[in-house]
């Protein structure tokens, strides 16, 4: 086959995937990859990068509950600021402070000092977090939520081909020259994408009848109303439930910050064999994504939450084994942990926006997302302490938590199955 028929047909496949999607949907994934080619890179070797220039391992896990704990007051405001700034211009203001202005101070961090600063901007994100979903996914059909997850996290997946390019260099350059120079390309590329986004897409329909009800507001006012919203979650069927399933999970996330430092310290893999991890990571996720998520759509959702973490758990188990310098056995499971961590995140997220409200929205998303930061606040720190003193230790803790998220989703299939009112 010919280079033009590959293009051609490579063209034709995005197009059958995103038929049927709306304006913003569409448009928000054909920009995705300009983002991810330049965040999955970043976020994959900051470890390193920090390690690189001297953080220790306390150090770096006290920035990442830094970061929670500035992302939670973040996340307190959110909906507020989203629903009168409108979902659009949110996310465009919000990924300037929280990702423009940090790449450039990470490409010349020398200390804690600095990597505090960039993570205080980057605690903006959380606002993101919120504006960019809802811009992403409002005016989207239930029934395709889960395949517009499902492309976003393929997408960001993917995109970790581009690691072991960066691993090569770093083999040559060191981590820090490297990443350096990477942290201000993804500054200047990021900003051209995300000014570019902001030109394609438009405002929701619940946005724009957010900003009319919130304009006449005081600022007050409209925290006092968002409260009010949070207060009323219980009211909503299956709401807690899930709430408590995305919390778990975000925690598990948190604590699996150390895993390249662990497959590169204690398991004596060099940076450059650990570059080709997510590569493997997204191979795996095109074949779920392909294969799995079609038949997975067949279920319930509180099945395929189950199937996910059966995948997760024996993942986190079989990590525990892998033997020090063996390449193909690390690279097996860290692809199976890889492949649960696409669909946990996908079908989470898909099950969780299908238990909101259409009013209210924003307000009960972001009440989720503040009360997942707040508990996952010292999971950072903790996951520090604990790999200072056994880097086993915390991937054991890890794995227990991976059995209670299993038995709290076979706890939600069951309600679920039993009725169509909460789960929790």
């Amino acid at each position: 086959m010919s280079p033009h028929e590959l293009e051609y047909k490579s063209r034709g496949v995005q197009l059958r995937a995103l038929a049927g999607l709306p304006r913003n949907a569409r448009n928000a994934i054909l920009m995705e990859p300009l983002w991810a080619i330049f965040g999955t890179v970043v976020i994959y070797y900051a470890p390193l990068y920090m390690r690189s220039v001297g953080l220790s391992s306390t150090e770096i896990g006290l920035l990442g509950s830094v970061t929670l704990a500035l992302s939670f007051l973040f996340q307190a405001v959110a909906a507020p600021v989203t629903n009168r700034l409108g979902r659009k211009r949110t996310t465009l203001i919000g990924d300037l402070i929280s990702w423009t202005i940090p790449m450039f101070v990470w490409a010349t961090a020398n200390s804690f000092a600095a990597f505090a600063v960039a993570a205080a901007l980057s605690a903006v994100g959380r606002i993101v977090a919120l504006s960019w979903s809802l811009l992403l996914i409002e005016d989207v059909e239930e029934r395709q939520r889960a395949r517009v997850f499902g492309i976003i996290n393929l997408i960001v997946t993917v995109c970790g081909l581009l690691t072991p390019l960066v691993g090569l260099i770093i083999a040559q350059h060191g981590v820090t020259a490297t990443m350096r120079a990477y942290y201000i390309a993804g500054g200047v590329g990021m900003t051209v994408m995300f000014l570019w986004r902001n030109a394609i897409t438009q405002e929701t329909q619940s946005g724009v009848a957010a900003m009319a009800q919130h304009r006449a507001l005081g600022v007050g006012q409209s925290i006092c109303h968002t409260m009010a919203m949070v207060a009323g979650m219980r009211g909503h069927p299956g709401l807690m439930g899930m709430t408590a399933f995305y919390l778990l999970t975000v925690f598990i996330e948190q604590l699996s910050l150390f895993q390249i430092l662990f497959l590169q310290e204690t398991l004596q893999f060099s940076a450059q064999t650990l570059s080709f991890v997510p590569f493997v990571g997204a191979f795996v996720t095109v074949l779920l994504y392909w294969v799995g998520l079609p038949q997975l759509s067949r279920l319930p959702l509180g099945r395929t939450l189950v199937v996910t973490r059966v995948l997760g758990l024996l993942g986190a188990a079989l990590l525990l084994f892998v033997p020090a310098g063996n390449v193909a056995v690390m690279l097996a499971v860290v692809g199976l942990l890889g492949g649960a961590t696409f669909l946990t995140q996908t079908y989470r997220d898909a099950a969780l926006f299908s238990r909101l409200p259409r009013e209210g929205t924003a307000d009960l998303y972001s009440a989720v997302q503040t009360l997942t930061l707040l508990c996952a606040i010292p999971a950072a720190a903790l996951a520090g302490a604990i790999f200072e003193v056994s880097p086993h230790g915390l991937f054991v803790v890890i794995a227990i938590l991976s059995g209670l998220l299993l038995l709290l989703a076979f706890w939600l299939a069951r309600r679920e199955s039993e009725s169509d009112g909460p789960l929790f």
